[in-house]
């Protein structure tokens, strides 16, 4: 089941939603096009490959792009153009971050043959630009340290408001195989543009100006996500304290009635200025879920315990308290679902 497609805009692949999405729906889930191994060794090394690899490798200093080649050159044909095709014409042009890898990786090709040119024949170092420049365009570093490239996940691009998350499975087969959930609460509206974030959830939490110099330093690159160009400065400066307010509203031990009530309005207020899931809100929704059970408990326990006066009645009545535990059970269940969608089963 695909539940997007590609389309051209201004001209550059763009993935969006064929209809609309809901929170959670799966959009996809796909195989990867490559997968390149950790060990290099078993590409380097294998028993029917040139003996003369190890050797181009500890000369290149690079066996990880050196096995990325081999890998690629062990796909059939029609998978081989398929990957090519990721490097689309004019894509150098409109895309600046192509542009530098291309420019960086033909350009230490060239110096490495003019240099070694008894490699010069060894592989065809058109293609060996062209497979490093897609890895480092379009390759994901799985946590078991493979990388790989797919046909439609690899194209999208990076949001600071993000509306779908990745994973990769653990288990099952083909090895490497991704999908895509929609994480946005509003959900994505048809023919609306498809993104994830490529950085950690403490980058996305700063201020623009702190969240570009960490996710560019000083390359002079920019991000063009919806977030960066339209956000509301004095929105995205509130961000920073909530998530501050919200960690010690939920140390108070023992929970009370104040404390509890202040935490679920900042986590409310987070979830309006981060409309998306994050594990970050998770873990706060659980602790606060736990907050709320525990005060739930003590006020059973005092009312059980009120004839006998043995402490002060403190608790609610009885329409408070079903309130209570129904956003008990909203909070941990949304926290499952966030951490299903962001982690994978």
């Amino acid at each position: 089941v695909v539940r997007g497609e590609l389309v051209d805009r201004g001209g550059r692949p763009t993935f969006v939603a064929v209809r609309r999405l809901r929170w959670g729906t799966q959009i996809l889930s796909e195989k990867p096009l490559l997968l390149v191994e950790a060990d290099t060794d078993r590409y380097l090394r294998a028993p029917d490959a040139d003996p003369r690899l190890p050797e181009l490798a500890e000369a290149l200093g690079d066996a990880g792009r050196l096995a990325a080649f081999v890998a690629f050159k062990q796909l059939h044909e029609r998978k081989q153009k398929e990957f090519l095709s990721l490097w689309r014409e004019g894509i150098e042009r409109s895309d600046t971050l192509a542009g530098r890898l291309m420019e960086l990786n033909q350009r230490g090709a060239d110096m490495f043959v003019k240099d070694r040119p008894e490699f010069a024949r060894l592989i065809y170092w058109h293609h060996f630009v062209l497979v490093a420049c897609i890895l480092g365009r379009f390759g994901k570093r799985d946590p078991d340290g493979s990388l790989t490239v797919h046909a439609m996940c690899s194209q999208l691009r990076h949001s600071c408001r993000p509306n779908a998350a990745r994973f990769t499975l653990r288990c099952g087969f083909p090895k490497g195989r991704q999908q895509l959930h929609v994480i946005a609460s509003d959900g994505i509206a048809r023919g609306e543009e498809i993104t994830i974030s490529e950085e950690p959830e403490a980058v996305l939490v700063l201020p623009k100006p702190e969240r570009a110099s960490r996710l560019f330093g000083g390359s002079g690159l920019s991000c063009e996500c919806a977030r960066c160009a339209d956000g509301d400065p004095s929105e995205e400066a509130r961000v920073g304290p909530l998530f501050s307010r919200v960690h010690a509203l939920l140390g108070v031990q023992p929970p009370t009635d104040e404390s509890t009530a202040e935490a679920l309005a900042c986590v409310r207020e987070l979830d309006k200025l981060l409309p998306f899931s994050m594990q970050t809100k998770a873990r706060a929704k659980v602790l606060l879920a736990s907050a709320l059970s525990e005060l739930s408990s003590r006020a059973a326990w005092q009312e059980e315990s009120r004839g006998a006066n043995i402490v002060r009645w403190t608790g609610l009545d009885p329409e408070s308290q079903e309130q209570r535990l129904k956003e008990t059970m909203k909070l941990y269940e949304t926290a499952a679902k966030d951490f299903e969608l962001l982690l994978g089963q």
